[in-house]
This record gives C-alpha cells, structure tokens and sequence, in this order.
C-alpha cells in the first residue's frame, strides 16, 4: 500500500471514529463505501495486532562487568519467547530489574 493511500485511510478513520455516527452513516455523508472503511478498519486493526505479537528487544546494560563462571551450569528463565540465563552470584537487583521491564512489554 502506498504510503499516501495509508495516510488518506487513517486521516479518514479518525475522522469517523471522532464523528461519533455509525460506519454507514459517516461512509454516506462523506461518498465512502462503507465496505472499503470497514475493509480499512479491520486491516488496520490487524497490522497494529501483528506488531504487538512480533518479538520487542530491550538492551539491558550491567553497572558492573559480568565475569562468567563456565564450570556452571545457568538457570534459564524462559517467559513466553524471552530467555534469561541466571548464574551463580548474579545481583538480585538486576535480576528483579529484568523481570520488571519485562513484565510491562
């Protein structure tokens, strides 16, 4: 979809949305097809649930220099497709540093 074509789209929906009148209404008093801005509404509704679905990175920097222990095992911590690796004497508070930043993605 050309950009301009998304723009034209959007600009449109809010504009029915802020109308407060039903889709049929506002499409009629602004010579829409309602079929096109239902169409538009729900491929919009989709693209913006898909994005929130895709994986989101945070980069997490330590205070300290990590200096890992190889003759250990680490614990992994697996939330949904996140994965953190926990080793002896790791620092609680990154540890609940890291739980809390991703508890609000």
């Amino acid at each position: 979809m050309k950009e301009e074509d998304r723009k034209l789209w959007t600009n449109r929906i809010k504009n029915h949305r802020a109308s407060g009148l039903t889709a049929v209404k506002w499409a009629e008093e602004n010579n829409i097809s309602v079929h096109k801005l239902r169409y538009y509404i729900n491929k919009f509704n989709k693209e913006k649930k898909q994005e929130s679905k895709e994986s989101k990175w945070i980069s997490i920097v330590p205070e300290k220099p990590i200096v890992e222990n190889k003759s250990e095992s680490a614990l992994k911590v697996i939330i949904e497709n996140v994965i953190i690796e926990v080793t002896s004497g790791f620092n609680e508070d990154t540890f609940q540093s890291i739980i809390s930043i991703l508890s609000k993605c």
